[in-house]
């Protein structure tokens, strides 16, 4: 009889013991896979971004979303499109085929893939550059970009959104080769960045410089097949844009196909007036 209550008594004494070990197994089981996951995730691979600036811009408007980046992780190209910012290339020498060559080098420097992201102008450049090497292409990422059809340019673009401030505040030079903006000092921060701080308005003036115009008139050239990329496009509307308007960009986003959107609160300029917010997009965008 005692040896039986012994029995018992252990017996009953070992529930618990198995409970708490089974709860120091789970505890254990998730801390690891938590751990794998974190593994996981630091380790997991980057692609490269390519990054195209805009008309009467230059790379200088990429400065922080570059900085940003790179202190994520990922290795930036910020193209530097002739004719703009600090290269001197008469205007009548620049062609929109020689932004295209200057990126699908930019492109082409790398062995994989890339994230190739355009502003304004540099839609358009992207979207000619993604169609001529679309195997070279991971995502493509507009940031309130000129999706011209093939056959039609940045011109005519321009042209179709009549409820841009863009068109009227134009003036040619002499030999037509230049496009410059009217009281650039008022008008170029209300086209282009009308949210932005007084510091950054006088930053972007203080950059201004005309617009080569020969690329602005020139068609594009693809083949819709190429430039289809099999759902790897994406485009963020910025809704406050006097440059190009919010509900041209959704009519061009549809036209090309782009059904993955994003929207930010901005003028035309979100590196500029919301580069941590435009930077955060970009991250979610490549990531998915």
């Amino acid at each position: 009889m005692k040896i039986l209550k012994t029995m018992k008594k252990s017996k009953m004494n070992s529930q618990p013991l198995k409970t708490i070990s089974k709860l120091f197994l789970l505890l254990f089981t998730t801390i690891s896979s938590a751990s794998c996951t974190n593994d996981d995730n630091a380790n997991i691979k980057k692609s490269p971004v390519v990054l195209v600036h805009g008309a009467w811009q230059a790379s200088y408007v990429w400065d922080q979303t570059e900085k940003d980046l790179k202190a994520a992780g990922y290795n930036v190209t910020v193209v530097k499109l002739p004719g703009h910012g600090d290269d001197t290339t008469p205007a009548y020498q620049v062609s929109f085929q020689a932004y295209v060559d200057k990126v699908k080098k930019a492109v082409n420097a790398y062995n994989e893939p890339v994230i190739l992201i355009g502003h304004s102008l540099g839609g358009a450049v992207i979207t000619q550059t993604a169609a001529e090497v679309p195997q070279k292409i991971k995502k493509l990422i507009y940031v309130a970009g000129f999706i011209p059809q093939s056959g039609k340019s940045v011109l005519d673009y321009s042209q179709m959104d009549t409820a841009s401030l863009l068109p009227p505040s134009l003036k040619l030079s002499d030999d037509q080769t230049l496009a410059g903006i009217v009281n650039p000092e008022v008008n170029l921060t209300k086209i282009f960045a009308q949210d932005a701080t007084d510091a950054q308005k006088q930053f972007l003036v203080s950059k201004y410089k005309a617009e080569p115009t020969i690329p602005l008139g020139t068609p594009l050239t693809y083949k819709t097949e190429d430039y289809n990329l099999g759902g790897k496009k994406y485009y963020i509307f910025t809704t406050a844009d006097n440059t190009i308007t919010y509900n041209f960009q959704q009519k061009m986003a549809k036209e090309a196909g782009i059904t993955n959107t994003y929207t930010i609160n901005s003028g035309h300029s979100p590196f500029i007036s919301k580069s941590a917010e435009l930077t955060k997009l970009i991250k979610e965008i490549i990531t998915k």
